[in-house]
């Protein structure tokens, strides 16, 4: 009798991330805060996208949206790791 393919059962690693949303993007998401779990070695791309399939209406904002990773405004290649804060805010403009 022939046997039946093995399936290795490999666990994927996930972090827990904290996104905090601010001004439009607060308005557009309905809420202050969230924890998004990704990935584990998922970068700020892989947030974005992940938070655009949460919250489709924060498409509008894409291009005018920034964020900041634990208080340091950050690159979108930067890796996140367990316990990240993240905050997505519209541009700042100073008078």
């Amino acid at each position: 009798m022939k046997r039946a393919p093995r399936i290795e059962n490999k666990a994927i690693s996930t972090i827990k991330v904290n996104v905090l949303y601010f001004a439009q993007v607060r308005e557009a998401t309905g809420i202050g805060a969230e924890e998004v779990i990704l990935v584990k070695d998922s970068n700020v791309n892989n947030l974005i996208s992940k938070i655009e399939e949460n919250h489709p209406s924060i498409l509008r904002l894409k291009e005018n949206i920034q964020l900041a990773v634990n208080c340091n405004i950050g690159c979108k290649n930067l890796s996140l790791k367990e316990g990240d804060q993240i905050a997505v805010f519209p541009p700042v403009a100073g008078g």
